[in-house]
């Protein structure tokens, strides 16, 4: 798989995240509560059902062994703009708990802002692309770099930085462009772009 996939580098870099992430925190969420793939999946299901998602598709691979094999999440709910995007990657926070109106009336599932790690027993990289505002954004975290790291502490002496992204609507059609194009997706009349796209 390449290290540097278009769906992770594709826009313009605003600025850096800081993610205080260390190996020791993801692998006893991730091995401890998230053991199962498919418990990986429901959890990313969770979080649009929690941003108010009336649609979410779910994209397999064909080979799920493929070294380039990705499983894709789309949804309708809300989206996160820059700000939503970093306060996304504060890790064991989540902005749930706070929300004074819930997306669609909704009781929220997620709490505690862990959910997105369940996403390491799954991949290498998790990649959120998101339109909130009339605007693309966009952050991509490798896991490989928490692995790098090592060590036993929970909290790291320095962050990881990851590149929050602007994008335009055809660098955002460019990159969702292998799941978008799947037969699978396009039967199923969810519409990401154009004339009667979902607003987020």
């Amino acid at each position: 798989m390449s290290q540097n996939p278009i769906y992770a580098t594709t826009g313009t870099e605003t600025e850096k995240i800081d993610i205080r992430l260390s190996y020791r925190i993801v692998s006893l969420f991730s091995e401890g509560l998230y053991a199962s793939p498919n418990k990986a999946i429901e959890e990313l299901v969770a979080n649009s059902f929690d941003a108010g998602a009336g649609r979410v598709v779910v994209l397999l691979p064909a080979d799920l062994h493929a070294q380039d094999a990705t499983i894709a999440v789309l949804d309708d709910g809300e989206g996160m703009d820059a700000d939503g995007l970093k306060l996304h990657w504060l890790i064991g926070k989540s902005l749930k708990r706070g929300l004074a109106t819930l997306p669609l009336g909704r009781q929220q599932i997620g709490k505690f802002g862990i959910g997105k790690l369940a996403t390491y027993v799954l991949a290498n990289r998790l990649t959120h692309i998101s339109w909130k505002g009339g605007k693309y954004y966009s952050t991509s975290m490798n896991f490989r770099t928490v692995d790098d790291r090592g060590g036993e502490e929970i909290e790291p002496k320095t962050p990881i930085k990851i590149s929050l992204r602007e994008l335009t609507e055809e660098e955002a059609k460019n990159a969702l462009k292998s799941w978008t194009d799947a037969r699978a997706f396009q039967g199923c009349g969810f519409m990401l772009f154009g004339r009667g796209a979902a607003k987020s």
